[in-house]
């Protein structure tokens, strides 16, 4: 069943998850701050909106990629009092729990529903299609959804209600971060003892220090690619975001010692520099 979809992140991840979703058939409105970024799309047969109201005017699903909280809360601030009836709004940024129960509240009192789907599996997930969303909301609605978010995700996972989705994305990140350390102090252990990035690769690709985010990552902290697929001012944030969490249940040291080196990370290097740069002196 094709969908009017409005669609509003056209980033590294969400650019390519749109061109998934326009050639399965949906179409598509898009709206971005910079209108370049949509060229893309509208080449291909996507509609331009006005600006954000518009476009929720235009769809009965809606899809927002964007860099926090903050950006979510005041898209659908904008969005949902113009939200068709039983409108989706499927926010898949890395956000706050209590994002979700905001905007589930204001979603509510306009007859549209909203569930949050942050997805992991990187820029290379995003082009392939095979990302994996974790999704909090009413069951209904997610199944709703699920036939566009099928174009561009391998997995869709419920979580439980509003806000578990995000939860379960910063247990996510969290356990990223610490693998992302490890691999740095690794690499520097490394590079000290002499050995260059193939010796590295060969000798731990199949032992149990390997796994996805050590084929994405060793190689290019060992030899200084730049590249950035994941930024680190994103993977601070996200930290950021999993702190404030953890400071409900207990213990904050790790968050507090990881947020100490991305601090350092994004003075030395910059937000936009890929997270690889954390092994970058």
């Amino acid at each position: 069943m094709t969908r009017d979809v409005g669609w509003i992140g056209l980033g590294r991840m969400g650019l390519p998850m749109a061109e998934h979703a326009l050639a399965a058939g949906h179409r598509l409105h898009v709206w971005a701050r910079n209108p370049a970024r949509a060229a893309p799309l509208r080449a291909r047969g996507a509609t331009w909106a006005a600006d954000p109201e518009a476009l929720a005017r235009q769809a009965d699903i809606v899809v927002t990629i964007v860099g926090g909280p903050d950006d979510v809360r005041a898209l659908h601030d904008r969005m949902l009092p113009h939200a068709r009836r039983d409108a989706e709004f499927v926010d898949m940024t890395t956000a706050s729990p209590r994002t979700a129960e905001a905007s589930s509240k204001l979603a509510a009192d306009h007859g549209a529903h909203v569930i949050d789907a942050p997805v992991t599996g990187g820029v290379g997930g995003a082009r392939a299609g095979t990302l994996t969303a974790f999704v909090g909301g009413a069951a209904g609605v997610i199944e709703r959804a699920r036939p566009l978010l099928e174009t561009f995700c391998a997995r869709l996972v419920p979580c439980g209600a509003t806000g578990a989705g995000y939860r379960m994305k910063l247990v996510n990140q969290t356990m990223i971060a610490g693998t992302l350390l490890g691999l740095v102090n690794g690499t520097l252990l490394a590079r000290a003892f002499g050995f260059d990035a193939a010796q590295v690769a060969d000798a731990l690709r199949e032992g149990t220090a390997s796994g996805r985010l050590f084929d994405s990552y060793v190689a290019r902290m060992m030899t200084g690619d730049a590249t950035t697929t994941f930024s680190l001012g994103l993977l601070r944030k996200d930290v950021r975001l999993a702190r404030d969490e953890a400071q409900r249940f207990g213990s904050t040291a790790f968050h507090d010692f990881a947020l100490h080196v991305l601090d350092e990370a994004c003075a030395r290097h910059g937000e936009d520099a890929g997270v690889q740069c954390l092994a970058f002196r």
